[in-house]
């Protein structure tokens, strides 16, 4: 009778340290090797001539789902690509939501934006010279709808694999990042004083077994383009190395990259596997440090939000204006194609754009903010999230749609590639209004109030 008295106490203490079964979180990860054959096109570059002639290592999609104690799940979704056009996300979502139920503000897809990953739909087609080639138009055709085919079922495998799990947020730090608008590339080595803000923060989610605290996934973020390898070889670029370190760290976990607002921010130096390879260690050790002294906890509570806000355009370039462009032999080639391409959308009847859909996801995970936005967007807006709303807040970029560059007020004022002029290769016939960084901020800000 003792004995049993003595088990029946212990298990009380366990529920009152613990909480019951049913107040724990649920998680499932799944992964799924995307590494394209060679012969199609890598995505990022203008200047590459030839397709992809092989692979340093291979490109994934992971998904990492996610359920609170009352039900509510969502799924992060981490791709080796350089992002999901707006039509490509719409497909995966509304094939989830028939499998799942799951709606489109409970599923995050997040690219690393690596420069060494496939081109995807129609995602900055004109840029390349392929922009007419029917045979590698169809090739791309081709793999985006398995590319699509195998995030839906990662997604699908992640929740049907939910266990209780304990979730803990945590912080890291590291220093590759250099605001490339700032300080020129070719002094970097013999730079001392860097100009220009930059986020070196490294946010962390981590998922724990209820048992034995063993570590079944994390993810990771960074504000910093992948773009320090430029070749002719599919590789996920420092994100890429980095996951495969942790997961050799811990060899029970799946590791999940996830890109902040690094638009205009690159890794300093690079352009050899060597650095990209050293910036995915240094990577690493920041999230093994942060895992190591600094978690958090979080409690089983998950609230998501999603909405478009229209964002606006200066007025649009005219036709005269477009085949100037086009003509001006100066101007480099994949500009005067994009400007083709804006031309013959004209003859066929098709306005130019004057707004843009702009897509922004909000969670709260246990009063953790994870909010998620679309494009390349600038550093400043992940600064001006942590100002106004936490410190430790996950902001991520190149989020469910990449449609541009995103840039702030200052960004526009001050010109250049990611204020203006890389506006025409993504088929954006003008400049943003400078609106639109108080539109997404504001934006973000009522979201945010309405679940924390």
């Amino acid at each position: 009778m003792r004995k049993v008295f003595c088990l029946v106490f212990l298990f009380v203490l366990w529920g009152l340290f613990n909480g019951s079964a049913d107040e724990v979180w649920k998680a499932g990860v799944a992964v799924c090797d995307i590494t394209p054959p060679t012969g199609l096109w890598l995505a990022g570059y203008a200047m590459r001539d030839h397709p992809a002639e092989g692979a340093i290592h291979p490109l994934w999609v992971k998904a990492l789902a996610l359920q609170d104690a009352q039900g509510k799940t969502a799924v992060i979704v981490s791709s080796d690509i350089l992002g999901f056009t707006a039509e490509m996300s719409q497909r995966i979502k509304q094939q989830v939501k028939e499998k799942t139920g799951l709606d489109t503000g409970d599923i995050l897809l997040n690219s690393s934006h690596t420069h060494s990953g496939p081109i995807v739909g129609d995602s900055l087609i004109a840029m390349y010279i392929i922009s007419e080639d029917t045979e590698h138009l169809d090739k791309i055709q081709r793999y985006t709808e398995e590319l699509e085919r195998k995030v839906v079922d990662t997604i699908v495998n992640a929740m049907e694999h939910l266990e209780p799990a304990k979730l803990f947020m945590g912080r890291g730090v590291v220093r590759f990042a250099v605001n490339r608008r700032n300080n020129k590339e070719a002094e970097i080595e013999t730079t001392y004083d860097y100009k220009g803000p930059v986020d070196h923060s490294v946010p962390i989610l981590v998922v724990k077994n209820v048992i034995d605290d063993t570590i079944r996934s994390m993810v990771f973020g960074y504000a910093c383009h992948s773009t320090v390898l430029s070749g002719y070889q599919w590789c996920g670029d420092y994100p890429g190395f980095a996951q495969i370190y942790l997961e050799q760290t811990y060899p029970t976990a799946k590791a999940l990259f996830v890109a902040g607002c690094g638009a205009d921010i690159n890794p300093l130096p690079r352009r050899t596997i060597a650095l990209a390879q050293q910036y995915g260690k240094e990577l690493a050790a920041a999230v093994t440090r942060a895992i190591e002294d600094n978690l958090q906890e979080l409690p089983p509570s998950l609230k998501t939000s999603y909405e478009t806000v229209t964002l606006p355009l200066e007025t649009p370039l005219t036709k005269e204006e477009l085949q100037q462009i086009s003509d001006d032999t100066k101007k480099a080639e994949y500009i005067r194609r994009s400007a083709r391409y804006l031309l013959k959308k004209l003859e066929r009847g098709i306005p130019l754009r004057t707004s843009y859909p702009y897509p922004i996801q909000v969670w709260n995970m246990g009063g953790f903010p994870v909010i998620a936005l679309g494009g390349e967007v600038v550093v400043d807006y992940a600064i001006a999230v942590k100002q106004r709303i936490e410190p430790n807040a996950m902001v991520l970029g190149y989020s469910n749609d990449l449609m541009s560059y995103i840039p702030s007020v200052r960004v526009i004022r001050e010109g250049g590639y990611e204020g203006d002029t890389s506006q025409l290769e993504y088929e954006m016939p003008a400049k943003w209004k400078e609106e639109i960084e108080e539109l997404i901020l504001n934006a973000i800000a009522q979201m945010w109030a309405k679940i924390k």
